[in-house]
Parts: structure tokens; sequence; C-alpha cells
């Protein structure tokens, strides 16, 4: 649908623009972990294994 509105000479470059926002926003979403679930079971596993490696 945007393809109309672009000229044909700027299509794969809209396109690559695109395609490099997808990438970096998937990048910032996994480091900065949005994409973990708020899993109760998970968060508990995650403290006892930390607990469990940290050693003084």
């Amino acid at each position: 649908m945007l393809g109309f509105f672009i000229k044909p000479e700027h299509r794969l470059v809209v396109f690559f623009i695109a395609i490099a926002l997808a990438i970096s926003g998937l990048v910032y979403g996994f480091s900065t972990g949005a994409f973990q679930q708020n899993n109760r079971e998970a968060l508990r596993a995650e403290r006892e294994a930390a607990k469990a490696t940290d050693v003084r």
C-alpha cells in the first residue's frame, strides 16, 4: 500500500530502512528484556540460581 506513494527509485531504499529499523527494534527489545514473560516461576528460578552462584 505504501508503495503507491513512494517513487519507484526510492522504494528499495525505504525497504532497507524499514528492515534496519525492525532489526534494531528486535535487538533493543531482546537486550532490554522486553520480550520476556513476567512469569513468577521463571523469576523465582532465576533468583534461586543467582543465590546459588553468589559465593562470598
